[in-house]
């Protein structure tokens, strides 16, 4: 019986792959803070300031 040599050999080198840069954009891009949940303002309606009252509790 005649000996068949492997198709594939013993050690397999990865295919040397070119690193993915993201496009530099021209202006520097601020850190995003880790998303969580915002806190509502303590203001009935945005826009307002805190120490304005809304017309429905006007006197």
């Amino acid at each position: 019986m005649a000996t068949i040599p492997p198709t594939k050999p013993d050690t397999i080198e990865p295919a040397e792959q070119p690193q993915e840069t993201p496009p530099q954009p021209s202006e520097p891009v601020e850190p995003q803070p880790p998303e969580t949940e915002p806190t509502p303002p303590d203001i009935d309606e945005p826009g307002r300031g805190p120490d304005e009252i809304p017309p429905e509790f006007g006197n």
